[in-house]
């Protein structure tokens, strides 16, 4: 049923997810409290949406007022879902997304792939704060930003009470714009390294992303083994980095359009390698070059160390950058 596994069928499959974990009719409040704690910020006029959709398919039945529950149908087609979802990679998402991007660096226009990072709003300006240092810093994919607050709804996120939302540009928009030039990206690993007196040393943990369904950054991240904010301070540390690769015919345009994004206040760029040459001790395929970029969860990961909780989408959407500020 779900032909096209995008983000409304994800949405729809955790309904369904949820309702198979409860023997009795379940609401819109008790579905979105679920929702979110598994990632999805939905209010409730969106969570009747999907569930009217789902009772049109079959797949839920209706019981009044106090809720709905899954049908055998629903189940099935659970069943279906978790085992394309098992099968998918994350690799063939981040590629979609990042195909799927319309930004024109020259026009300023279109749209990006975006990350977010959901925390208290008692620490937005401390957040604000240290973006503004990782730009400055080239650390920063791109400098813009958008600021969900309490109550509001953007692109199917619904933020809840004491909370706000920080979207930025994802490092994959990078990856669209050499795509949308022509030039094939293949996306290899996502990892940690080494930094000595500002300076990119080697890798020192790397995870492919070839056939993997869990984000490889997200992994190496979440287990807290980075060091942005010693690096902010001391020019060393443990930073989280993805690679990529590209035919050794492209490196001379390749080198051209990140020069222009440098121009244009982005950042992140960490090394572009040179063909069948190691990057950060990392080799690279026959005929193809490396390129490492920051990974864009960094302004979470760094306020992560810090110990403030941070919930992070990344990347979650595409969205206009005409809807976006710029930091500088």
């Amino acid at each position: 049923m779900f032909a096209e596994f995008n983000e409304s069928s994800r949405k729809e499959v955790e309904i369904l997810r949820i309702l198979s974990q409860f023997r009795y009719p379940v609401g819109s409040t008790v579905l979105r409290r679920e929702l979110e704690r598994r990632g999805f910020h939905l209010n409730d006029r969106t969570i009747r949406y999907h569930l009217k959709l789902l009772q049109a398919k079959g797949m839920v039945k209706g019981h009044g007022r106090q809720g709905r529950t899954i049908t055998v149908a629903g189940l099935e087609e659970l069943e279906r879902a978790l085992a394309y979802q098992r099968l998918g990679s994350v690799l063939t998402r981040y590629l979609a997304l990042a195909y799927s991007i319309t930004y024109d660096p020259i026009e300023d226009k279109g749209k990006v792939v975006a990350n977010i990072s959901i925390i208290r709003k008692k620490h937005l300006d401390e957040m604000l704060d240290l973006m503004v240092k990782l730009c400055k810093m080239k650390l920063l994919p791109a400098p813009y930003f958008k600021v969900l607050r309490e109550g509001e709804e953007y692109q199917g996120l619904n933020i809840s009470r004491g909370k706000v939302a920080v979207f930025t540009v994802c490092n994959l928009t990078i990856d669209g714009i050499l795509i949308k030039a022509g030039i094939p990206i293949m996306l290899k690993y996502g990892g940690l390294a080494q930094f000595v007196d500002y300076r990119p040393v080697r890798f020192v943990e790397l995870l492919s992303y070839d056939g993997t369904t869990l984000p490889p950054l997200e992994l190496l991240v979440y287990r807290g083994v980075t060091s942005i904010r010693y690096f902010l301070d001391t020019g060393s540390g443990i930073l989280p980095l993805n690679f990529r690769e590209a035919p050794a015919e492209a490196r001379e345009q390749v080198t051209n359009i990140l020069n222009e994004l440098k121009s244009r206040g982005w950042g992140g760029i960490i090394q572009v390698g040179h063909p069948n040459e190691p990057v950060l001790c990392v080799p690279v395929a026959i005929d193809r070059f490396g390129i490492c970029i920051i990974g864009g969860l960094i302004p979470g990961a760094t306020m992560r160390e810090a110990g403030v909780p941070v919930e992070t989408l990344a990347p979650h959407c595409l969205i206009p950058i005409e809807d976006m500020e710029r930091l500088d």
